[in-house]
């Protein structure tokens, strides 16, 4: 429960074992079309732009991309669609998403209660992005990203602009956060937690590769169904960005997919990093 002024500063919070009504089950659709008339839900939505700000100017990188949805049809039919995740209800749950993980990771310190941390260090380098709908600057400053990690001793996670950072707000599709779901549940009833330091480290050990291969998965999977897509439309042209280049092949993303692929230099083209440019498809192998 966390108590905020009409600027979006935290006043005060606290965790505490509840019982959840839900009084509407809205869409992001509905919330989109609602925020405006909807006192409560437009108080939300303000709320969620003001702490995102406050993260922006606290060193945090926002480098939204658009989410890839793959619909198959029963008669074999493939449909890729590009959705934005910059409206106001998508921006109003992963901020309060944010808040509550954050507030999850200083509650643990405060009390003392052993958790596993997700880190991320400063970028490599930071590239200028004077517009997050630069598709160019966004992927490449994507590229300089450090990795995320899972320690056991918080340090912050500078792609978020936060001092500390924890998953506890997804507990029934994550076994991370139901993790740190036990781990403050029992220090609220005033039990021991059920796990200490050599278990989350044996936990970390488990779960940092495992996190990593099914990012791999969900990578492979959106990827085969794209070619998959495009290898139903060979000779058709695509829109594309060069992203870098190499002595015999271009990389470029085509950008209806943001699809990353490489493409062959031909004598005279002189292509530089940023063009757009039109590509044909000559074939595509899943």
């Amino acid at each position: 429960l966390a108590k905020l002024d009409g600027e979006g500063n935290l006043l005060e919070y606290r965790f505490t074992t509840s019982l959840v009504r839900v009084r509407g089950q809205l869409t992001y659709d509905q919330v989109n079309e609602l925020y405006g008339q909807d006192e409560r839900l437009g108080a939300l939505c303000r709320l969620s732009r003001l702490m995102r700000e406050r993260r922006i100017a606290q060193g945090a990188l926002l480098l939204p991309l658009p989410e890839i949805h793959l619909k198959v049809g029963g008669d074999g039919g493939i449909s890729v669609d590009l959705v934005s995740q910059e409206t106001p209800s998508k921006i109003l749950v992963a901020e309060l998403m944010i808040l509550y993980n954050w507030l999850a990771a200083r509650f643990c310190k405060d009390h003392g209660v052993p958790i596993l941390y997700r880190c991320q260090a400063k970028p490599s380098e930071v590239v200028p992005i004077d517009d997050p709908n630069d598709l160019y600057c966004v992927l490449k400053q994507r590229g300089k990203l450090s990795p995320l990690e899972l320690r056991t001793e918080p340090k912050p996670h500078n792609g978020l602009g936060l001092d500390i950072y924890t998953n506890a707000s997804s507990p029934i599709r994550r076994y991370f956060d139901l993790v740190i779901q036990r781990q403050i549940r029992n220090c609220l009833l005033g039990m021991r937690p059920p796990y200490g330091s050599e278990e989350l480290e044996k936990t970390r050990i488990t779960l940092d590769p495992m996190l990593r291969e099914l990012e791999r998965l969900k990578r492979n999977r959106t990827r085969y169904w794209i070619l998959k897509y495009l290898g139903r439309h060979v000779g058709e042209i695509f829109p594309a960005l060069v992203m870098g280049m190499g002595r015999t092949k271009y990389r470029i993303v085509l950008t209806d997919f943001l699809l990353v692929t490489e493409m062959k230099r031909q004598d005279g083209q002189g292509l530089s990093e940023g063009d757009r440019i039109l590509v044909k498809v000559k074939k595509s192998d899943p």
